[in-house]
Parts: structure tokens; C-alpha cells; sequence
């Protein structure tokens, strides 16, 4: 099985469809509250532990530990009804807390609400809360405009829930584990992994413990970098700034009636390139609201703040599946483990993350060292397509279709030091039909026309290949690769059957287009890393694999896309399907169809 925010059973590619919604996030949760409800008059507290959060989207998934109602909690206060399994920690100082920051890097970026759980440790923690829509918006914003952020927040902490260390599973997460143990136990290991990741894509890499309930306004300024970086444009004035702009559509209620004419802060406010206030928990925000009215409404509209959690695997353990012996509890704990690990190893990408270097990739999220050095150097020398002729009438038109020179050679060929790999073989026929029409006679003297439709089949056979390097390439050589588009599918660059700005198609197969350019300052902002195609019949050579099987296909399906100005999303697909391309590393374009 693969993955990619993409071996046997599923594919992910980081689409928003994810299932963990499908998960029903009340499956004993009501037990008894109905009975305790009318008993106590109360609402239960909604900001609760013990379910499954993904760690890389910072999304909240379906449930993991049990929640019952059968004590009639209630929080310290009185106030609200919690679970058997939960208990509270009141906030009692309930004091508003508000700061100002700047954050001067995307790669410093921490979620509002997902700070702490984001710090986890277990796993790669260099890519968590990488595939949210927070940071994926702060990073578009700073590259696209050359900005940095501000954030000024207040923020008011109500409650902390934690969740009881040895509390039962939810019914519905417990019957999944037996299931996987169960093909464990029968050896359909693949099988098992498949259910694991499926485990993953409903309930997420990691299950929350402790949960601060409480609500924060906040406001995110994108400035332009340049004015942060003036000589007198001070952090604590810029700082400053950015507090009289959040409280200048706010009432804050405090004595600094904060002056939006100075002139330092008209000169933040003329730097702003994008300005974004948000109400999280408490009441709606819109302009004028002030922090009394904001306050007083809190206690009707709590979220979670900030939460803490261990990994999924962590809760699988013998005290917890008493129904199966320690050992197999233990297998299946490290397969639903290793499937985590799939998922995050599968949705890194490495790449130079500085946006000042010519070699920085948008899609990368953890830097691999490669901001130094040249560009000039690429192992895509191109594709070309030859067309030979089986038979009919008209198919030299058919051929010339279909055939592809590479630019690079203006030939049926490939540059020097770059090797032809075989992508796949495909015949293409085309039916025609004409009137045709002669005269018939008896005799010599009785004489009519006689006409009818004749036809013809036209059939030529046509090879796809690639160039890919065979050893060291000489400077200013190979292409920058821009993606793939076809009349059915959009380029993820461009979001359109298009190259983007500065590149140009190359057909391939029949309705495929390859985009490349040889501009290579213009065109490296738009430019994908190539890590080679991939077909079954030759494998990448540029993975070093000299015949494709079926577990590289897998794998190289796994190869996740990371689409500019989307969130990333891991999404399923049938092991059964084969794709005409798949591209390693750093891109993944797949097509519907078969690979011969």
C-alpha cells in the first residue's frame, strides 16, 4: 500500500474527501447523557479528548477512546456535564491573554490552535501541521508577496480536559484492530496493512489526551519583508503596529486609545499586503465588536485551543484488546505503527526551502540541502513519440498526429549523454469510409450508376519515450519539467489543461501533454524536481531500477503530488488501476489508463 498528502492496497496522493469525516463521532458518547441532561439541566462540555487527530493536517478524525455518561460528571464549576472517562481542570483566572509576534519564516509558523500536539516528538515532527490550511495560506502569502507575518491574538483559557489513561476504545475503533489482527493471525499480511492504513486515513496518526477549551481572537497581518528589514523599523515598533491595527477594529476597552495616524503605523498599514481577523470560539466576530461583549460569550462558544496526544499505536496495547493474547497485540500495534510511519514518510518531500535560493521548491517541507548550487544541470532531456504504419489508406495524416520530435534534438532521438527509456507501445486505427460509384451495363447499352460506402481501416503503431541521463550532462542542458495535463486531467501547476508561463507542450501518447522549458531563470518558479517516469516495462532508471514490477508501480504511485496553492490531501485509489505515468521523487502525475 501507498501513500502520498500515496503495496499493495491503496494509493494516497496529500483530496480533501478524507473518510475520517465519515467516522460517527458519537458512537457511546450519548450513553446515559439524555437521563443525566434532564436530571441536571445541563449541556456537556463539547471540547473533549480521545479522538483521533491527524497530525500532518491538524484535523480532527473519528473516535478512539470511549466516552459514557453513566456518573453524571460535571466540571469543577458545575457548569458543564463530561464524560465518565474525562476529567477538568477549571482556568479559573480566566484572564484575557494578548501578545503580538512576528514570524518571519513560513518554516516558523505554528498553528493558533495545534501548537503543542504539532511538537510531538514520536514521529517526524519536522512536517507536522505542515498539510494544514494555516500554514499552507501563511506560506503562499510569504512567497507569493515576499512578506512576513504578524499575529496579534487574545486569547482566554476556560478548561483543560485530560482523558483517563486506561479508558476503554470506542466499539467501532476496537472492532477495526480485531479485524486486522484477525488477517494477521491468518498471515494476509497485505491485507493487514491495507486495513491499517485505512485505520490511519479514519483516525488520523495520533489520539488527543488533553484538550485546553477556552476561545481566541486573532489577527494575521502579511507585511511586506522589505519594511521589517528598514534600519528603523524596529521589531517592538513593528510589533506595536500590528496591536494598533487589531485593536483599531476592536474595542478594546483598555486606557491606550492606540492611534491609527501615527506615522509608523500608517506606514505598516500602506506595507500590508493581506490582513485576516478570526473569532475562534466565542462569539462571531465582525468589526466593532468589543473584548466585553466577545468575553461574556465565551462560555456558550468554547473550542479547543491547544491540545496534547500520542501516537494512534500507542493506545493499542493488552490491557485495552483483552479479547486477543499479548503477543498478536503487539504485532498488530507495530503494523498500524509502520503505517504512520508510510504516511509520513510518504508526504515529505525534500527540497531547498529557502525562497531567496534560484533551486527552491514550494512543495518541499523539509530542506535537504540543496539551496546551493546550480540549476543548469537537469536529467529530462525530453520526450519524442515515433509512428510506424500497419496498414490502410491515410495513414500517413494518422501518423503525423501522433509523432513527436524532441525539440532538444529535432529528431527522433535523444541528446548527448541522455539514454531513450520506453514508456509504452499503443495502436491507434481510425475507420474511413467513402462513396464509391461506377457504372453497370447489360449488354453494352443498358447502362446505370450504381454507388455504395466502402470501408477502410487505418492502423499505425506509435512508441513513447523519455531521455533520461546516462551519466554527468553537460551545463545548460535537459529541460525544466512543468507538469502534465491531458484533455481529461489539469495540470496541478496551473489548475488548467496548461503549461505554465514559459513552458511549452510535448505529446505524448495520444492526448497527453508533457510541459518543459529550457528558460531556466524564468521558468525554475514554476518548475517541478523531476525524478524520472516510471513505466512497468523499464521501471525510473533514474531510481536506478532497470525493469518495472508490480511493487514498484506501487511505490512509485506513492509518490505524492504536492499541488501549489492546494492543501495536500492523501486520497485512495484501486490497487487495480494502472497509470500510463508515474513520475518519482518529486511529482506524481497519474493518468487513467493501461500500461501495456
Amino acid at each position: 500500500m501507498a501513500w502520498g498528502l500515496g503495496g499493495a492496497s491503496l494509493t494516497w496522493a496529500l483530496l480533501a474527501w478524507m473518510t475520517g469525516a465519515e467516522q460517527p463521532q458519537e458512537l457511546s458518547s450519548s450513553s446515559g447523557f439524555g437521563v443525566c441532561r434532564k436530571t441536571l439541566n445541563l449541556s456537556r462540555l463539547e471540547v473533549l479528548p480521545g479522538g483521533g487527530w491527524d497530525n500532518l493536517r491538524n484535523l480532527d478524525m473519528g473516535r478512539v477512546i470511549n466516552l459514557g455518561y453513566s456518573q453524571c460528571k460535571t466540571t469543577e464549576d458545575g457548569s458543564y456535564l463530561i464524560p465518565d472517562e474525562i476529567f477538568t481542570i477549571p482556568r479559573k483566572q480566566s484572564n484575557l491573554d494578548i501578545n503580538s509576534e512576528i514570524i518571519e519564516s513560513w518554516k516558523d509558523y505554528q498553528s493558533i490552535t495545534s501548537a503543542s500536539i504539532n511538537l510531538e516528538l514520536s514521529l517526524f515532527s519536522s512536517i507536522n501541521g505542515k498539510f494544514s490550511s494555516d500554514f499552507h495560506r501563511t506560506k503562499t502569502h510569504q512567497v507569493r508577496d515576499k512578506a512576513v507575518t504578524t499575529r496579534v491574538q487574545v486569547r482566554n483559557l476556560v478548561y483543560t480536559a485530560k482523558i483517563d489513561p486506561e479508558a476503554a476504545l470506542d466499539k467501532a475503533f476496537k472492532k477495526q484492530l480485531l479485524t486486522i489482527a484477525s488477517h494477521l493471525e491468518n498471515n494476509q499480511t497485505q491485507m493487514a496493512d491495507f486495513l491499517a492504513e485505512v485505520l490511519v486515513l479514519n483516525y488520523g496518526t495520533h489520539t488527543i489526551t488533553s484538550v485546553d477549551a477556552g476561545a481566541t481572537l486573532v489577527q494575521e497581518d502579511q507585511i511586506k519583508a522589505t519594511f521589517l528589514k528598514d534600519s528603523w523599523a524596529t521589531r517592538s515598533a513593528v510589533t506595536a503596529s500590528a496591536g494598533v491595527a487589531f485593536h483599531s477594529i476592536i474595542n478594546a476597552g483598555t486606557k491606550e486609545s492606540l492611534d491609527v495616524s501615527s506615522g509608523f503605523t500608517k506606514q505598516y498599514l500602506d506595507n500590508r499586503t493581506n490582513s485576516r481577523v478570526e473569532s475562534i470560539g466565542g462569539a462571531p466576530f465582525y468589526p466593532g465588536i468589543t473584548l466585553k461583549t466577545w468575553q461574556e460569550r465565551i462560555q456558550n462558544q468554547l473550542v479547543a485551543l491547544d491540545s496534547l496526544g500520542l501516537p494512534l499505536y500507542y493506545f493499542i496495547r493488552p490491557s485495552a484488546l483483552l479479547e486477543l493474547p499479548v503477543a498478536p497485540v503487539r504485532r498488530l500495534a507495530r503494523r498500524v505503527e509502520l503505517a504512520i510511519r508510510r504516511y509520513y514518510t510518504f508526504n515529505t518531500t525534500p527540497g531547498c526551502t529557502d525562497p531567496s535560493s534560484p533551486n527552491f521548491n514550494f512543495h518541499a517541507n523539509t530542506d535537504d540541502g540543496s539551496c546551493k548550487g546550480t540549476m543548469a544541470n537537469f536529467t529530462f532531456g525530453g520526450v519524442f513519440q515515433e509512428c510506424v504504419v500497419l496498414g490502410g489508406p491515410d495513414t500517413g495524416a494518422l501518423c503525423r498526429a501522433l509523432e513527436q520530435r524532441n525539440p532538444l534534438t529535432g529528431a527522433f532521438s535523444c541528446p548527448t549523454a541522455y539514454t531513450p527509456v520506453l514508456l509504452g507501445v499503443q495502436e491507434r486505427e481510425e475507420g474511413h469510409s467513402h462513396l464509391e460509384c461506377h457504372n453497370k451495363c447489360t449488354l453494352g447499352i443498358f447502362c446505370h450508376r450504381e454507388c455504395q460506402d466502402v470501408f477502410w481501416l487505418s492502423r499505425v503503431q506509435f512508441r513513447a519515450y523519455w531521455c533520461a541521463a546516462s551519466g554527468p550532462v553537460a551545463l545548460n542542458s535537459g529541460y525544466l519539467f512543468g507538469g502534465l495535463f491531458s484533455t481529461h486531467g489539469a495540470n496541478p501547476i496551473t489548475r488548467a489543461p496548461s503549461c505554465p508561463s514559459g513552458f511549452f507542450p510535448l505529446k505524448l501518447f495520444g492526448e497527453l501533454r508533457v510541459c518543459v522549458s529550457q528558460d531556466y531563470e524564468a521558468g525554475a518558479k514554476y518548475a517541478v524536481p523531476f525524478g524520472g517516469f516510471f513505466s512497468c516495462q523499464a521501471g525510473n532508471p533514474l531510481a536506478g531500477q532497470q525493469r518495472g514490477t508490480a511493487e514498484d508501480h506501487r511505490r512509485y504511485r506513492a509518490r505524492g503530488y504536492r499541488e501549489l496553492g492546494t492543501g495536500n490531501s492523501p486520497a485512495p485509489a484501486s490497487p487495480e488501476h494502472s497509470t500510463v505515468l508515474s513520475v518519482g521523487e518529486g511529482y506524481q502525475q497519474e493518468m487513467e489508463g493501461t500500461v501495456p
